[in-house]
């Protein structure tokens, strides 16, 4: 079934496998409802942990701290998964390996 304008395929390189998420759903909640141990620490863009480069596709990036993602990091493709909402199909792959609570 093809996505819909409302849910896109999101891939992780680290775990070669693809799942759904809905444009209103953060990548980070997709993945941990999906069963895929995405690095994690506070899950609200403060902390950091959940830093995750795009590969290709685009997401929105929602409110977060600055010094959880930095300009520079924004710049170079990278994102927090917590705050980020598929715009596209989007591959990923998470630079972090820390394991939520």
């Amino acid at each position: 079934m093809p996505p819909s304008a409302d849910r896109f395929t999101v891939r992780f390189e680290n775990v070669d496998a693809a799942i759904e998420c809905a444009a209103d759903q953060t990548v980070l909640s997709a993945a941990v409802r999906a069963g895929i141990d995405h690095p994690y620490g506070c899950a609200s863009g403060n902390c950091g942990l959940c830093l995750t480069k795009v590969i290709e596709g685009e997401v929105n990036v929602l409110p977060h701290a600055d010094a959880a993602l930095t300009e520079a990091n924004i710049a170079r493709g990278i994102t927090l998964a917590c705050r980020a909402q598929p715009r596209t199909d989007v591959t990923m792959r998470w630079i972090g390996n820390f394991r939520g609570i």
